[in-house]
């Protein structure tokens, strides 16, 4: 898995490439008496085994992250890295959720007809519908806080895209040169500990949050019904000449034609009639309950909505700081001489 990315031959090459040159160093150093030249030969040969340890193992806290990170996101992203990992979950999610926004929309739009409906009787005029108003605010906010969250979404992979496309490619072997080099240590052991900790414990504790995954099932069948329940369907312009078109769907919202009044009531059989809309189908479809349905969107919204935000905002908050903290120890480790005299005090 970590030997495919090219930044990791890379860095294996510089690697031995530093190990030749500081036997090189050694070899000189003994050869004229140089003393110094060959105490110079045998610290960078140290810095150069401690950076072939480091690619060691680096490569094997990356197969054991990819396997782990397998049993914690969704079965469709049972491939790959970790990084790769969260890449797939956060494309599942933000599928999922642009599902629910495409969904959400046509149900505003539903409401919409149903909470501008005016019945005019000459002496007054009444709208039996008006108070949908509430509700269809209440959901253009959720439609406007789905479209934020999507943009955070988005963000955040491509955050994760970049990291995997030069975490491993480039600051990694960009560190272990300059760690080989005596003056730019600390800023090669910074950019080593910058590549590990973007690379494994970022997506790493993203993912450890749980994904909305049930929350967007549910929210996405909750809508769906109702959109394509054709008890709530809008009634054709064309219709609306006939004088119990409204009326009829009015008292198909309110629940009056159901399968119990079907047989007492001839109005409502009239207007089933009408749209061949049958005893059995009533039995078979789903109960008529608008305000009720209308209800049961919000909450499975609201769920979604939370637990989405909490993926998208709280949790690489959360592991970005603690990726902020391993990166600013480990850069002190890496960037501080690691030679004979640090062994020799052990």
């Amino acid at each position: 898995m970590a030997d495919s990315f090219i930044g990791m031959e890379i860095a294996v090459i510089i690697v031995t490439a530093s190990i030749i040159l500081a036997g090189i160093l050694i070899g000189l150093g003994r050869a004229f008496s140089y003393k110094r030249m060959e105490n110079f030969g045998v610290e960078e040969l140290i810095q150069s085994i401690i950076n072939a340890a480091l690619i060691g193992a680096f490569t094997a806290i990356i197969e054991l992250v990819g396997v782990i990170s397998s049993s914690i996101v969704s079965e469709t992203c049972a491939e790959g890295n970790v990084i790769e990992h969260l890449i797939c979950s956060l494309t599942f999610l933000n599928n999922g959720l642009f599902t629910i926004f495409q969904e959400l929309t046509n149900t505003l739009n539903i409401l919409s007809y149903y909470q501008a409906l005016s019945l005019d009787f000459g002496a007054f005029a009444i709208s039996p519908l008006g108070n949908l108003s509430t509700i269809s605010s209440v959901l253009s906010g959720q439609l406007i806080s789905l479209n934020i969250i999507i943009l955070l979404i988005s963000l955040n992979t491509e955050i994760a895209t970049f990291i995997g496309q030069n975490a491993l490619a480039l600051l990694f072997p960009v560190g272990l040169v300059l760690r080989t080099l005596f003056a730019t240590r600390k800023v090669g052991g910074f950019l080593i500990a910058l590549a590990i900790g973007l690379f494994i414990f970022y997506p790493t504790f993203v993912m450890i949050f749980p994904e909305p995954a049930y929350e967007m099932g549910e929210s996405i069948i909750s809508l769906r019904d109702f959109n394509n329940n054709s008890y709530y369907a809008t009634v054709p312009v064309i219709d609306l000449n006939d004088n119990y078109a409204i009326a009829g769907k009015l008292d198909v919202l309110s629940g009056r034609c159901t399968a119990e009044t079907l047989s007492n009531t001839s109005y409502c059989q009239t207007f089933l009639d009408e749209y061949n809309i049958t005893n059995m189908t009533m039995q078979q479809n789903l109960s008529i309950d608008f305000t009720g349905d209308l209800t049961i969107i919000t909450q499975n919204n609201v769920a979604t909505l939370s637990k989405s935000l909490m993926y998208a905002v709280v949790a690489p908050i959360f592991s970005l700081i603690i990726t902020i903290v391993f990166v600013k120890e480990l850069a002190n480790i890496l960037g501080s001489e690691i030679g004979l005299k640090t062994f020799v005090s052990i």
